[in-house]
């Protein structure tokens, strides 16, 4: 809201006339708000601009300003010339441009008592960071909302405002934060709960936990009122790991406890300063509590039950000063070891025994197993048959071809005929006379004349 330069008003004379915003707005004592009177205020020439909260009953429709001319302005009509209308749950949030001059009037479920709220100068102040901070160390911070520069004690005010805290990685890939996604670690209101001290007080008291990568983190406070927000970010911080060393050194007889070990890795820290409590969990699904005190010791020590094989846990929780002297504390991540079940033994009596009898037994003879022979491939079969089957076909065309249908000998000596002549009888072989062969002489023999013809 911006507003001319105005002689000082004497209020106490002007108690007859509605109770003008412009008054509140030069006298910052009585920002707090108007006191609606039949949800009438007025509203003076000097007003460029003004933003008003309305409370009204939760849940209920919002409220309908009615200018001096008599005409309406309604949330979902509002004229983006006029100004900006934001209506929530319980409350209406109206900026008004050049409001029109005279006696205005809100018609509502406005709660009694109410006023309007008048926004001059909203500012978040935010109590600064530590310089050192660690890995799942809670923070306890303050964060206070004014007005004017003044504390908003309105309580129906703090109702609808929350104050949201973001750690964003700077992305820096020298740290093991580099590409984390953004964080929403807190949100705070002012309702008396928690770290909260006081209700309704426009101080915003709450912690955080940093359970985050260990890394380099922009964080940042943010404000949203629907019309208007605020936002407040820091400096990057870097946020250290977590300065412990967890051991254990694990029973190894009957009735032997294991030992758990507590030390650290890092100066920035008084270790001795630091006591721990938290639980375990046995295996056997047994829990036990457990505190450790400050001590000189460089490693502080705590005996665990040895009940059964299985998974302990331990949960643990740190309390102590870092190396600045500044109290902290410290959720850490739980810790677990692994006892393997037990091989069972013999005594060594009975060991004894065992290998005296083994000496005296005769000794059975060894018996070598051949190794049995490897499967023939299929593959290797099939080849066979089929070359077997080949060789037959090839004989038996070679039969038909040469020897059934062909008198040619299949080999040089051999012949059906010559087979049938070594086999006639020996009669048959017998010479024939002479008369007969002259007689095959003459009618078979072609005789050749080898005279020489006569001379003449």
């Amino acid at each position: 809201m911006t507003a001319g330069t105005v002689p000082a008003v004497d209020l106490a004379s002007k108690q007859t006339r509605p109770l003008s915003i412009l008054h509140l707005i030069e006298n910052p004592k009585h920002i707090k708000g108007i006191k609606l009177i039949d949800n009438r205020f007025r509203i003076d020439h000097y007003v460029d601009e003004i933003v008003m909260i309305f409370f009204r009953k939760q849940g209920s429709s919002p409220v309908i300003l009615i200018r001096p001319d008599g005409s309406k302005l309604y949330a979902p009509t509002m004229p983006p010339a006029e100004g900006e209308w934001y209506d929530d749950y319980s409350y209406d949030m109206i900026r008004l441009k050049n409001p029109m001059v005279g006696p205005w009037q809100a018609v509502g479920k406005i709660e009694e008592n109410s006023k309007i709220m008048v926004i001059s100068n909203i500012e978040l102040q935010v109590d600064p960071l530590p310089e050192l901070l660690f890995s799942g160390e809670t923070i306890k911070l303050n964060a206070r909302l004014t007005n004017n520069g003044e504390l908003i004690d309105y309580g129906n005010f703090s109702d609808v405002v929350s104050l949201d805290v973001t750690f964003t990685s700077t992305n820096n890939n020298q740290y093991e934060n580099f590409g984390a996604d953004t964080v929403n670690v807190a949100r705070f209101k002012d309702d008396g709960q928690g770290f909260d001290e006081k209700r309704k007080d426009s101080v915003f008291t709450g912690e955080f936990k940093l359970e985050l990568i260990p890394g380099e983190w922009l964080t940042s406070f943010f404000l949203d009122l629907g019309l208007f927000n605020r936002e407040i970010t820091f400096d990057p911080i870097v946020l250290e790991k977590n300065p412990f060393i967890f051991d254990v050194d694990k029973a190894v007889e009957d009735g032997q406890q294991h030992l758990f070990k507590i030390s650290s890795e890092s100066d920035l820290i008084d270790f001795k300063s630091f006591v721990f409590s938290g639980d375990i969990y046995y295996p056997n699904g047994e829990t036990e509590k457990f505190a450790i005190s400050a001590s000189e010791d460089d490693v502080k020590t705590m005996e665990l039950f040895n009940y059964s094989d299985g998974i302990y846990k331990i949960k643990v929780s740190a309390f102590g000063k870092n190396k600045s002297g500044r109290d902290m504390m410290m959720s850490i991540p739980e810790y677990e070891f692994n006892i393997a079940p037990a091989v069972s033994t013999l005594p060594e009596e009975l060991i004894d025994l065992e290998q005296s009898l083994a000496e005296t037994l005769p000794k059975e003879p060894e018996v070598v197993v051949e190794p049995e022979p490897e499967p023939t491939p299929a593959w290797q079969v099939i080849s066979i048959i089929l070359g077997i089957f080949i060789f037959i076909c090839l004989i038996a065309f070679l039969l038909f071809k040469f020897v059934i249908f062909n008198d040619k000998p299949l080999f040089k000596d051999f012949s059906i005929k010559n087979l049938i002549r070594k086999k006639a009888p020996a009669k048959e072989m017998e010479l024939p006379d002479n008369e007969h062969m002259d007689k095959l002489s003459t009618d078979n023999d072609d005789i050749i004349d080898l005279s020489l013809p006569d001379e003449t």
